[in-house]
């Protein structure tokens, strides 16, 4: 009994009831609160999974806010991921996402003066049914090989249009290239019927082996 007295509290504990307790505080949080409450609650996080993150947009939807959490695209946190949402309380005021959502409105992202838009990307993929892998060539418009940085914008635009979950367990490989022409290609905002028409077993002979 001395023992579980001192015993250490679950991580993914300590994060929920942090969050119940200021989940008021959350709600309606004011810019000046935003450093003391996320500050804390990215803490707590990072002992779960260091490299799991969270988001929270300003605006409402149906009167509660959203509330997600993410495993930063990588696949071995997912597991965590799903633990960490799955663990969450019942609220009123909140709504508990897992993983970056696909999100049809958004048209591009923007990273250290790089813009990556929708109409910049464009893709070829092959289809390996025995293993089930999908092999994903994007073409991109201006894109340099040696800036690290057009691979994450290219990257978060992904996650835009198919969502992280299917990014980080649907596609086997990714492939940049620049861009030169949209001959043989297509837009990628086709990208998620492809991904759905395999899962349905509909596959084009030239992308399957």
């Amino acid at each position: 009994m001395f023992l579980n007295f001192f015993k250490k509290k679950d991580p993914i504990e300590a994060f929920w009831q942090y969050f119940q307790e200021h989940e008021k505080e959350l709600y309606s949080f004011r810019d000046e609160d935003i450093d003391k409450l996320f500050g804390e609650l990215h803490r707590l996080i990072k002992k779960v999974n260091n490299q799991l993150v969270f988001s929270m947009p300003k605006q409402l939807l149906d009167d509660k806010r959203e509330f997600t959490i993410s495993g930063s695209g990588i696949g071995k946190n997912f597991p965590d991921v799903i633990r960490l949402v799955e663990a969450a309380p019942k609220m009123e005021r909140f709504t508990i996402i897992a993983f970056n959502q696909r999100n049809d409105d958004e048209h591009g992202t923007t990273s250290d003066d790089i813009e990556i838009t929708r109409d910049d990307v464009f893709f070829d993929y092959m289809y390996e049914k025995e293993r089930e892998a999908f092999f994903l060539s994007l073409y991109i418009k201006g894109f340099e090989e040696k800036n690290d940085n057009y691979y994450a914008v290219v990257l978060d635009l992904l996650e835009i249009v198919i969502g992280e979950y299917t990014l980080g367990t649907e596609i086997a490989e990714i492939e940049f290239k620049k861009f030169i022409n949209e001959v043989d290609l297509l837009p990628i905002n086709d990208l998620p019927k492809i991904l759905e028409d395999i899962k349905k077993g509909i596959i084009l002979k030239r992308d399957e082996f």
